[in-house]
C-alpha cells in the first residue's frame, strides 16, 4: 500500500527520522482496534509508527483517551531499560500528535508468541524466557511509588478493558 498518512510523515520529519523531501512507502498494519499502526519504509530503514485512536474501530461507540499512547511509549522505554531487548526501542514520541515511532520487528525474524501458541507450537525454553523477563520487569517496578504515580492509568484501563467488555455485556444482558 502506498497511502501516505500526512500526519505520520510530518511526525517522522519533526523527529528527524525522515529526511525532508523523502517520500517513504507506508504500509498499514492490522491487528488492533485501538490504534492506527503503520510500517514506514524510510531511507534509514523500516520503522513502525503507532497512533492511539479516540474512537475504537468497532461498531459500538467505544472511546478512550489518546493519552494512553504516552503511557505505552513510557512503558516500552521502562521495560527496555530493565531488561534490554524486552521491548521494541522507541525512536521518537510526539505527545501532542499522540503517536510514537519504534523499531520495526520483522515477523520473519520475530514470531508472534500468540500466533505460535494458537498454532500449537509451544517451546518451553522460550516460555521460560518470557516469564523470566516479565518477572524481572515486575520485580523492578512493584512497590515503586514513582512508577505507580507515573503509570496511574485507572481511567484508561476502565475505558479500554472494563467498559467495552464487562459493562457492555452487563448492559446487553441485564439480570
Amino acid at each position: 500500500m502506498n497511502k501516505k498518512p500526512v500526519e505520520f510523515l510530518k511526525m517522522l520529519h519533526r523527529a528527524g527520522l525522515a529526511d525532508e523531501g523523502e517520500s517513504p512507502v507506508f504500509e498499514e498494519l492490522t491487528g488492533g482496534v485501538a490504534s492506527d499502526i503503520w510500517l514506514v519504509h524510510l531511507r534509514r530503514g523500516p520503522v513502525c509508527v503507532k497512533r492511539a485512536l479516540a474512537k475504537l474501530k468497532v461498531a459500538q461507540d467505544w472511546r478512550a483517551s489518546v493519552d494512553r499512547n504516552t503511557f505505552e511509549a513510557a512503558w516500552l522505554e521502562t521495560a527496555a531499560r530493565i531488561v534490554p531487548g524486552a521491548a521494541p526501542r522507541v525512536l521518537a514520541h510526539d505527545a501532542d500528535a499522540g503517536m510514537f515511532a519504534l523499531e520495526y520487528l520483522d515477523p520473519a525474524h520475530f514470531k508472534s508468541w500468540k500466533d505460535e501458541l494458537l498454532d500449537g507450537r509451544a517451546i518451553p525454553a522460550f516460555s521460560a524466557e518470557v516469564g523470566w523477563r516479565l518477572g524481572r520487569i515486575h520485580s523492578a517496578t512493584a512497590g515503586d511509588g514513582d512508577i505507580a504515580k507515573r503509570f496511574s492509568t485507572d481511567d484508561i484501563f476502565h475505558a479500554m478493558r472494563l467498559s467495552p467488555y464487562l459493562e457492555a455485556t452487563a448492559t446487553a444482558h441485564p439480570a
